[in-house]
């Protein structure tokens, strides 16, 4: 049987091929060529260089994120635990002359106003912030505050003033006559970019504490209170004072 390209052999069993054997080539017909070498000394000294650069460069990466985010809120969080004030209240700080100027009624009717021309989609952006604030006061002081829009212009208790041109980030003052209408300014940008609604939220929560009735400023900077705002929300020490000027709480 012919089989095309195949080589047929005839065996008895696995002893016969014993003769078939690979011949090993002549060590003078080898020839090796070199297509490419690299210096190994080189190469592994580069090696290492580039890993203690990675290495420093991680750990430079890491000290500079410490010392930039982590400590100074460290060292903050301990300064506040450390010089916490022992009293409850800062009510016997507050300037004498603004004692008793505080609303006296329960439903505090607002207006709000914002620049001429002020882009309509930005209204949103200052809405949340400002409720934010309101909840944020009138929640600790259950029934005694509630904040309700005004029903027409004129006929509000407070006026909150959105602005663009104003040295400070926000301001309170006592609006003329003899009824106790306030009005705050908490300053914007038109075409800047907008302050975060954490910054507005901040700013807008320590002028209305103002405007309720804390015509002064705690000396403690873990208040809402404080001359240099640091906190969205009013802290315990905001909140009884508060109480005390709405007779709601005892000072001992």
């Amino acid at each position: 049987m012919d089989l095309p390209g195949w080589d047929l052999y005839e065996t008895d069993g696995p002893d016969d091929f014993d003769e078939f054997t690979v011949e090993e080539p002549d060590a003078d017909e080898l020839h090796l060529e070199v297509i490419a070498g690299l210096d190994e000394d080189k190469y592994v000294g580069r090696s290492v260089w580039m890993g203690r650069l990675i290495r420093f460069t991680s750990l430079m990466l890491v000290i500079v994120f410490l010392f930039v985010f982590v400590l100074p809120q460290a060292f903050s969080a301990v300064r506040t635990v450390i010089l916490k004030p022992s009293e409850p209240d800062y009510y016997a700080q507050l300037h004498i002359e603004g004692l008793g100027l505080r609303f006296d009624r329960n439903a505090i009717r607002y207006s709000v106003t914002v620049p001429p021309g002020y882009p309509t989609e930005r209204l949103r952006l200052l809405e949340e912030p400002l409720m934010n604030a309101f909840d944020s006061w009138s929640e600790p002081l259950g029934n005694r505050i509630v904040f309700v829009p005004a029903s027409s212009a004129g006929s509000d208790d407070l006026l909150v003033h959105f602005v663009t041109e104003l040295p400070e980030a926000g301001l309170a003052r006592l609006r003329p006559g003899i009824r106790y209408r306030p009005e705050i300014f908490v300053r914007i940008g038109i075409d800047a970019p907008m302050p975060s609604p954490i910054m507005l939220e901040t700013v807008t929560c320590h002028e209305l504490g103002h405007a309720l009735g804390i015509w002064g400023h705690s000396d403690y900077e873990g208040d809402c209170m404080f001359p240099t705002v640091t906190r969205k929300s009013p802290s315990d020490r905001d909140i009884l004072t508060m109480r005390i000027i709405y007779d709601l709480e005892q000072r001992y």
